[in-house]
């Protein structure tokens, strides 16, 4: 099955930057699922976009030596596809019917050759007089930088202006992109979802306008009937105040409440998700858009990227005639979370997986490289390879500079998400328990890892004879060793709120 997944403008982004985290921690997908991560912007240098573009290449490079995708090996009873299993594959890969351009095979496929302001997307220089007057009613033409509309840049995106959007997204179904969608989608097993926030100018101007066009009698049988779904991120932050910027914040909550008007009657889904937050108190920079908007990554956007996962994970069955929406709580309203502030759903598919990967984070960057001369390390050659070999230096720099940094920008939000301290011993980096130690058990010790990973690799060098497989598998296992000694975990919350 195929996941095509649109994420409009930084919001989509952003939540699959979170998706690419938890995918790579293997949280739970249908063993057949292979997500095909298709992003509209007009801000094509977005700087969060950008990060996510980074982050999904950086997953395929890993995964494509890690596993072998065969019908034999994915049978093997000795490998183990937990971290970095599902696959992330672009549109432009795959083949389509009748496509007339191809899009090349990045994340982020051009939307339109348009490049200028939206006065000339609009042609406003050819209309006649009328008709110009006309549009001078319905857009500032001001020259006030923060206020005019048809004097706006369109490569930044649309700056919180949906009304916008609108209009450039209504010429989304003739853009290569979307046919190239149309001929790849055959199949009737295969999904689409929706990423978009609700209260700015790219996602709340291209949602709808996507699922009617989507919807269309014009649409293939296949899309028509496709399941479908997406995620609505309402607000869940505020900005710092800038004069210069053309996005007004003050704005955020009346968009939403009319956009949310609009969806209950006009958008037919599936399954409709909505998420969001009361904003704390630290403030985003107010950027409209390039290279230097760069959010740091929230909790929000973590459980927004749950939403896929539980979409993907539905079975037909589930879905009937009428819609269904689906809202996120939490067991209690602290802004500091941790693993036993959420229920089981959450935790079971999306936080054991990550504890895993924390350790598997823990030992390749921490542990590894002070261990060199140990024999399973030898036997993997890592100290000629750490610094040359693709592999590793990809999963490093992954896990070093994408990974912890997402942990450490969620940890650091408001509202915080702060379940593990990396930089602590291997003992005491998951926050709700530590491991007990004693005399004759010292838990996760330097010397049970070393024993471990020696055992460990030693029965994996003849399934594995590849040292990039027989690698992974290692810290598949390690992994679960570390989990086995933290044990189980009382997830009831404390009296004290944090």
């Amino acid at each position: 099955m195929k996941l095509f997944l649109f994420g409009i403008g930084g919001t989509g982004a952003r939540v699959l930057r979170s998706l690419t985290m938890l995918l790579a921690a293997g949280s739970k997908t249908p063993a057949d699922l292979t997500i095909i991560p298709i992003l509209l912007d007009m801000d094509m240098q977005n700087g969060d976009t950008e990060r996510a573009l980074r982050e999904v290449e950086l997953y395929r490079a890993i995964r494509r030596t890690a596993y072998k995708d065969t019908a034999a090996s994915q049978g093997s009873q000795t490998e183990r596809r937990t971290f970095f299993a599902t696959p992330l594959q672009p549109l432009g890969t795959l083949q389509a019917e009748n496509a007339q351009e191809k899009i090349g095979d990045s994340v982020l496929p051009k939307l339109t050759d348009h490049e200028g302001t939206f006065e000339e997307f609009l042609s406003v220089s050819n209309m006649d007089d009328i008709d110009r007057e006309l549009l001078k009613l319905l857009y500032d033409n001001s020259a006030k930088p923060t206020s005019a509309e048809l004097k706006l840049n369109l490569s930044v995106g649309f700056k919180g202006n949906p009304n916008i959007g609108s209009v450039v997204f209504n010429a989304l179904e003739d853009s290569a992109v979307y046919k190239y969608f149309t001929g790849a989608f055959n199949d009737q097993t295969d999904r689409i979802f929706v990423i978009s926030s609700i209260f700015g100018g790219t996602g709340s101007a291209g949602f709808p306008q996507l699922v009617k066009l989507l919807q269309h009698p014009s649409q293939k049988i296949q899309i028509r009937n496709a399941k479908k779904g997406a995620v609505t991120v309402m607000p869940y932050f505020a900005l710092e105040e800038n004069n210069q910027s053309a996005i007004d914040q003050n704005r955020f909550l009346s968009k939403t409440k009319a956009a949310l008007s609009y969806y209950q009657t006009q958008v037919n889904l599936d399954a409709l998700y909505y998420i969001g937050d009361r904003p704390g108190s630290k403030l985003y920079p107010n950027v409209e858009g390039g290279s230097k908007q760069t959010n740091n990554a929230h909790v929000v956007e973590m459980l927004a990227a749950a939403a896929i996962l539980d979409f993907a994970n539905k079975p037909d069955a589930e879905f009937g005639d009428a819609k269904r929406y689906f809202e996120y709580g939490l067991k209690r309203n602290d802004r500091t979370l941790d693993l036993p502030h959420f229920y089981d759903q959450t935790y079971n598919g999306l936080l054991e997986p990550l504890i895993r990967f924390a350790y598997a984070t823990k030992f390749f960057t921490d542990f590894v490289p002070a261990n060199l001369g140990e024999a399973f390390a030898k036997n993997l050659a890592l100290s000629q390879n750490l610094r040359t070999n693709t592999f590793y230096t990809s999963l490093e720099n992954f896990m070093t500079h994408h990974f912890k940094n997402w942990l450490n920008e969620m940890a650091q939000n408001d509202r915080a998400f702060f379940p593990f301290d990396l930089p602590n011993e291997f003992n005491a980096m998951v926050r709700s328990k530590r491991i007990e130690t004693s005399f004759f058990d010292k838990g996760l010790s330097d010397k049970f890892l070393r024993d471990q990973a020696g055992k460990i690799e030693n029965t994996l060098q003849t399934p594995f004879p590849q040292p990039e497989m027989r690698f992974m598998q290692l810290l598949i296992d390690i992994a679960e060793k570390a989990r086995e000694k933290l044990g189980p975990l009382n997830r009831q919350l404390s009296d004290a709120t944090v």
